[in-house]
């Protein structure tokens, strides 16, 4: 996932859900992948979530100076390297 599938290069210094837990965008993210800064190592597949579960396109938006519909509306999917799911609330 990178800005190839709508994950903007502004959004250096957002966060994201990583294995359940919030953590921040760091360095240049590329055209296919972004690093997020961890305080242990994970397992490779640990889930990630750029929107829901308390990652609200609002606060990706804010990073980016831009609109929370612009974020949602960005992001595609990356077929077979990730799911998209829709989440209420």
């Amino acid at each position: 996932m990178g800005y190839a599938d709508g994950f903007r290069r502004d959004l250096t210094g957002t966060e994201v859900r990583v294995a359940g837990e919030l953590r921040r965008v760091v360095g240049t993210i590329s055209m296919d992948a972004f690093a997020v800064e961890l305080d242990r190592e994970l397992p490779v597949g640990a889930p990630v979530t750029l929107l829901g579960h308390g990652v609200q396109a609002e606060a990706h938006a804010r990073t980016a100076g831009t609109i929370g519909y612009e974020i949602v509306t960005g992001i595609r999917s990356c077929s077979d390297r990730s799911r998209r799911s829709v989440i209420d609330g």
